[in-house]
């Protein structure tokens, strides 16, 4: 049962029952598609949903050993070092940090191997009965929290190193009480959600300090050390603080990851070690072989390309991650100053970054972030034009764009956001796509821009079939001499379509998923003629209802000055059908997958329709009923996005439209 939610109305057959259902229906996609329905409810600071969720899962934290770690800059690579000092002594390690470059299954780790897809589906599958039986409500990062924790269970991990997602106190990792509690340093980042000031953003990093838990820091900064002094003393903590004297120390030790920030990052992680050698003993050979095999991604990483060019990508995604990128450049900066490749979103002090890097650079290169946050590169580049001695600066397409052009550049830097440094990785054959699996990231509030256009899915947005797809089949069945039970029909379209994979909407896919709606049904397939008559039937207007609100909603926000458009994975049947129904003429831009050769989730499909209606992306509101095609495949493209869930009684009204 769900402790805490009422779980004595929650019978556990029940639950169990739709635990086997739910898991039984979803596969990987579905179950990013699923994931990416829980970051529309964006990011909720606060303990009591993860609280709630983790006991209906019997409390798995309770079952482990964590070491926390918040910090504005640095966490990721402390949390890497952690483990792998911990795994080379022999540890089962888990690690759990966020945001991931390319895949989601890089959250959740143990001994530096990634959670396996088949466990993210049966994990999504668990929440998701919780959340469906009890009526729950769970934002991404929440279900994912409790998601690694279970795993984390699972796998009988020794020690898991545990990294906040935002801020510290209300975030939801703070459910747990560690061995040790750790803060990396205190910058300006994240001020709407934080506070405006580094002793604000400090006091809310030092909400995971807790009572008589050893705390180590490695800020310099004396406001931040100030609040976390007082914090530690209120809690009776042990307070550790690294210094540069301690990252000096470390010369007997190689460390694996380059930078001299990486050295201080290094010194607070055995200072961590130090603090737990009572309960977690390692050796100096221990730390010595962790810190010299420590891999983490996108953090000055040198990729050699074919050619001789040399690439550095680093995740500098805020002013303070600059700084150290041009310190770290400074040191070691070839006779030729680099190319700089530059994506960023547009809720970071962007004027900032640009004003650090774009001296160091002899040409730069602005892109797009293919994510509904990024900042647009025009904005860039009249920043990056103000910096002292500015080099030539180009706008660029995408990240694919953007390596084209510096093809002949001998050294490359691509920085910015971590979602860009992932982009460009993917471009780079460094690691398999996932472009559905980034839009994960996307559970953060975006920077308020004004809508000036909205786009539409077509079928089970704006129409739907009727009276179903089922009388429909049966309908034009009958004129052939079929007669099949609609209900039937029904039950088998539904399964066929959830088998779907690659559908590319040409004449042979329907054709195929119709044979499989009536496999078994007959005695023999239906013929030509039949499906013919079944797939003219579909562009006329005849099958189809128009749902009661969508014109109301269609005029009023014509009437409201915005452009209107049509985003539709079908075929060349869409147009004559939206001229049959009287709803051609609302639109300016009509964008058909079949005729264009892209079909959601592209982000090109996107581009495209934001370029026939001459808005940029960022200014457009996409609005459909699927969350991988429609509202993944919109935000990964830049455009802002609502999901439309007709069988939870949403509707187009100026509510939901909240313009």
């Amino acid at each position: 049962m769900i402790a805490g939610i009422n779980s004595g109305a929650i019978a556990p057959q029940n639950v169990n029952r739709a635990l086997q259902t739910v898991e039984k229906l979803m596969d990987y996609a579905e179950t990013i598609q699923f994931l990416c329905q829980l970051t529309l409810f964006g990011m909720e600071l606060g303990l009591e949903n993860t609280l709630r969720l983790a006991a209906a899962v019997d409390n798995p934290h309770r079952r482990l050993r964590f070491i926390h770690v918040a910090g504005t800059n640095g966490k990721g690579s402390t949390c890497a070092m952690l483990e792998s000092i911990y795994r080379a002594a022999g540890y089962r390690v888990g690690l759990f940090t966020s945001p991931h470059l390319i895949s989601f299954t890089e959250r959740i780790q143990v001994n530096r191997h990634p959670i396996s897809q088949a466990d993210v589906v049966r994990l999504t599958a668990q929440i998701r009965s919780f959340i469906d039986s009890s009526g729950a409500k769970a934002t991404f990062f929440e279900a994912v929290t409790v998601m690694a924790l279970i795993y984390f269970a699972e796998q009988q991990c020794d020690l898991v190193v545990w990294e906040t997602g935002l801020g510290g106190r209300l975030d939801a990792t703070n459910i747990v009480t560690p061995l040790a509690s750790v803060i990396t340093n205190v910058q300006l980042d994240h001020e709407q959600w934080l506070g405006q000031t580094v002793s604000a953003i400090a006091r809310e990093k030092a909400g995971i300090i807790k009572p008589n838990v050893p705390i180590l820091t490695a800020t310099g900064d004396p406001h931040s050390l100030a609040v976390i002094s007082d914090v530690a003393q209120q809690q009776h903590a042990p307070l550790t603080v690294v210094d540069n004297a301690a990252a000096e120390a470390l010369r007997e030790f190689d460390l694996a990851l380059a930078g001299a920030h990486q050295k201080i990052n290094a010194a607070l992680a055995l200072a961590v070690t130090r603090a737990l050698a009572p309960l977690l003993p390692v050796t100096v050979a221990d730390v010595r072989a962790g810190l010299q095999s420590v891999a983490w991604s996108g953090r000055l990483q040198t990729v050699a390309r074919p050619g001789g060019q040399t690439v550095l990508l680093d995740c500098a995604h805020n002013p303070a991650g600059a700084q150290t990128l041009a310190d770290a450049l400074g040191s070691r900066l070839p006779p030729q100053r680099p190319a700089l490749v530059l994506g960023v979103m547009a809720d970071k002090d962007y004027a900032a970054i640009c004003a650090i890097l774009a001296p160091l650079a002899s040409k730069i290169f602005l892109s797009p972030v293919a994510s509904e946050r990024g900042a647009d590169p025009q904005l860039l580049a009249a920043s990056c034009s103000r910096a002292p001695g500015a080099a030539p600066v180009s706008v660029c397409r995408n990240a694919a764009d953007a390596l084209a052009q510096t093809a002949g550049e001998p050294f490359v830097v691509v920085t910015g956001s971590i979602h860009f440094i992932g982009e460009v990785m993917e471009q780079l054959g460094l690691e398999p796509a996932a472009p559905a699996e980034r839009a994960l990231n996307e559970y953060l509030p975006r920077p308020e821009t004004k809508i000036r256009a909205v786009t539409f899915d077509i079928g089970g947005t704006l129409i739907e079939p009727w009276p179903s797809v089922g009388q429909i089949y049966s309908q034009v069945a009958a004129r052939h001499g079929l007669h099949v039970a609609a209900e039937d029909l029904d039950r088998q379209f539904a399964a066929a379509w959830r088998r779907k994979k690659n559908f590319g909407y040409r004449l042979s896919d329907w054709s195929d998923l119709v044979n499989d709606t009536f496999a078994g049904l007959t005695d023999t397939p239906p013929g030509a003629a039949f499906f013919s008559d079944l797939y003219a039937t579909f562009a006329t207007a005849a099958p189809w209802r128009i749902f009661p609100d969508v014109v109301p909603c269609l005029q009023l926000l014509r009437r409201r000055g915005l452009k209107l458009g049509v985003i539709s994975n079908w075929d060349d049947r869409l147009r004559p059908l939206l001229r049959a129904l009287e709803l051609d003429q609302y639109f300016d831009s009509i964008l058909v997958s079949a005729e264009v050769g892209r079909h959601k989730p592209d982000p090109k499909i996107f581009h495209l329709a934001a370029a026939q209606l001459g808005i940029p992306p960022a200014a457009i509101l996409h609005i459909g009923d699927s969350a991988n095609e429609d509202a993944a495949g919109a935000r990964t493209a830049g455009l802002q996005a609502r999901l439309l869930q007709r069988s939870q009684g949403e509707t187009l009204s100026p509510e939901f439209l909240a313009l």
